[in-house]
């Protein structure tokens, strides 16, 4: 599962801050410029406000979180990861001596639990749900302890939502260990977790609308609701061609063609100034994107086309998007009365076991035809 939008569990980047810092508006900078895909602005910003404000509670957090997803644009997934956790290794001793030195603060308590819930990052991309549960949940339960003070209870609502969210969503092993750890699973109340902090937090609504619009366009399925988050958070941040990508896929779940065909052709412009490694990961989705739209337009022909390019050159460790290719391709097939190849297109997603709708629907049409 991707991103799961920028990353499922990249959902703590920059979730609460109980009170107003010495150096907040540097942090700040950073990151809006983390969100706006300016790494190297982010990364220096950060940098320097680690050493000028060693004890603000969320720059380190953040901080490791930037080299994350620069990383990801320069190397492959196993450098990625092992660059990752190297940093978090790092910055979870430094949450521990700023606890040693304020015990029980709970701003530290918050980002130690951060740090250890990155984690679970690793985990998703090589699908090792179980342990994915576990590092999220080290991480809950040390946010638990973090949970005082009004400002900071919109926030919260993030990371235990996704946690709840997770467990619903996840496989029956994951779901009883969860209820053994006293976690709910339930996807309905992890949801609503999330909403309440995407419209009522002070840091933490961007992750929130982030991760939200990829878990109504390819879980809980919300055309409308999946729109307008993942419009709020492209139009915060234009240069982010992540957040771009699934608005115009809320544009095309929508109907609103004129709009997404637009957008595709600033997506088709702006992919040769991406980082390398965001090319490799990102065509792939324009081109299923494409298929889609062409799919809508009744061109079969064309969609086929742009949807074989996404299944083929597919680059992702997290492969909703591929799972959605395969069923669009399956529905085109099954369309043209090409039924075993059809069932063949479904057969792959269904392989796939990343929980989205998709493979339901792979399931269905297996057994009985996609009729259009």
């Amino acid at each position: 599962m991707q991103r799961l939008k920028h990353s499922f569990l990249l959902v703590f980047i920059c979730s609460i801050l109980f009170s107003q810092h010495r150096g907040d508006s540097v942090v700040r900078q950073g990151v809006d410029a983390f969100f706006n895909y300016e790494y190297e602005k982010s990364i220096e910003i950060l940098s320097n406000a680690r050493v000028e404000f060693y004890e603000h509670p969320v720059v380190h957090t953040v901080w490791a979180a930037a080299w994350y997803q620069f990383d990801q644009s320069q190397f492959s997934a196993d450098t990625v990861y092992s660059k990752f956790e190297t940093r978090l290794n790092e910055i979870e001793q430094i949450y521990d001596s700023l606890l040693t030195k304020y015990p029980g603060n709970a701003e530290y308590l918050l980002y130690l639990g951060t740090a250890q819930s990155l984690r679970a990052r690793i985990y998703l991309g090589q699908k090792r749900f179980v342990s994915t549960f576990y590092a999220a949940y080290q991480g809950f339960r040390t946010i638990q302890r973090a949970n005082k003070g009004s400002q900071g209870v919109k926030d919260i609502y993030l990371p235990i939502g996704v946690i709840e969210w997770y467990s619903g969503l996840s496989n029956p092993v994951v779901q009883i260990a969860a209820q053994t750890l006293g976690v709910d699973p339930s996807r309905t109340n992890g949801i609503k977790k999330m909403e309440i902090a995407a419209n009522e937090s002070s840091w933490a609504w961007m992750e929130a609308m982030s991760i939200l619009s990829v878990v109504y366009q390819f879980f809980d399925l919300n055309e409308k609701r999946g729109l307008f988050v993942s419009r709020s958070i492209a139009e915060k941040y234009p240069k982010n061609y992540d957040y771009t990508i699934y608005y115009t896929l809320g544009l095309l779940q929508n109907g609103m063609l004129d709009q997404a065909n637009a957008n595709l052709k600033l997506l088709d412009e702006t992919l040769s100034i991406q980082r390398s490694y965001h090319q490799k990961r990102y065509e792939p989705y324009v081109n299923y994107l494409w298929g889609y739209y062409h799919f809508l337009k009744s061109d079969e022909k064309s969609a086929l086309k742009f949807l074989e390019l996404c299944i083929e050159n597919y680059n992702s460790d997290l492969d909703i998007m591929l799972s959605s290719a395969l069923l669009l391709k399956g529905n085109i097939l099954d369309i043209q009365n090409k039924r075993q190849d059809a069932k063949r297109a479904y057969r792959a997603c269904i392989r796939l076991k990343n929980h989205t709708v998709a493979i339901s629907l792979a399931k269905q049409y297996l057994n009985e035809p996609f009729k259009g």
